[in-house]
């Protein structure tokens, strides 16, 4: 079966236009550059202009540089509590899904052979389908083949949950099976729905340039001043370039230093193979 018109509905998702250590190095090179073109363009505008003869509190420049910093600050904050809220949604929704699968798992116990077996098997199956690496999400093809092999597996899990309650079963047992499936199968679509929600691309290069034009705006004040470029501009852009990569970092989930933790779904895993092993031994 193709699966290709389901996994084109995902329209969430697509393939990240620079990887995070591409823009770890930009934002680390970025912002000090700024700060030295700021600089240097000061430099010019100072001795065209005789700033040197003008006390510096009265420097043009000092209001707009005020606003663009408060505007940073702005972004930066609605920036930050919104990947870190999504983070924790990404994580929770992988927490629910692996206690969901664990729940269909023994829930299916409740049949009787060889219906149980199969749809224990299936659901082991799907659920080794659920955990994406970071080659999963490295392009786009790489993400459809994804999805079509959860979808593959996904597919065989209800015929499978059918065929085995047409045994002689109780009804409060085959209503139990049922509710435990169907809710294996929709928190597979919250944790979709939770992977897909992230800064849109615009969001994120505005607060670039706006972090851009801040870093050089202060350089460029400086310079109208007559005062030098200290390190204290540049540790101003290294915190900055700090605070926008950990931004970046809690966007992604499979990428970078705070990705999402797969262990509670991998135990899951271990510990319905082991049942079926078992069983099987």
């Amino acid at each position: 079966m193709n699966y290709t018109e389901a996994v084109d509905l995902y329209s969430g998702f697509a393939e990240p236009l620079l990887s995070f250590p591409v823009i770890v190095a930009l934002l680390l090179v970025a912002l000090p550059a700024a700060a030295f073109v700021g600089f240097h363009l000061g430099n010019v505008e100072y001795r065209r202009r005789g700033y040197n003869k003008v006390p510096a509190e009265q420097v043009p420049g000092g209001t707009s540089l005020g606003a663009m910093l408060a505007l940073l600050g702005l972004l930066l904050g609605f920036a930050f509590s919104s990947a870190l809220g999504w983070r924790e949604a990404r994580q929770s929704t992988l927490v629910d899904e692996a206690m969901a699968i664990s729940t269909a798992f023994l829930t299916a116990d409740l049949l009787d052979d060889p219906g149980r077996t199969e749809l224990q098997t299936r659901i082991v199956t799907y659920a080794q389908t659920r955990l994406a690496t970071r080659d999963d999400i490295a392009t786009r093809e790489a993400w459809t083949d994804f999805l079509s092999r959860t979808f593959a597996a996904q597919a065989e899990i209800w015929p499978a949950t059918r065929r085995a309650m047409d045994a002689e079963i109780s009804d409060p047992v085959r209503t139990a099976v049922a509710r435990s499936v169907t809710d294996m199968l929709d928190a597979h679509t919250q944790r979709i729905a939770a992977a897909a929600e992230q800064i849109p691309p615009p969001a994120k290069l505005m607060i670039v340039l706006v972090a851009v034009f801040a870093i050089l705006i202060v350089g460029n004040r400086s310079a109208l001043q007559g005062r030098p470029l200290t390190w204290r501009t540049f540790v101003f852009a290294a915190v900055l370039s700090v605070v926008m990569i950990v931004i970046y970092d809690l966007d992604r989930t499979l990428e970078g230093t705070m990705r999402v933790n797969p262990d509670t779904l991998r135990a899951t895993i271990h510990d319905l193979e082991t049942s079926l092993a078992v069983r099987g031994g």
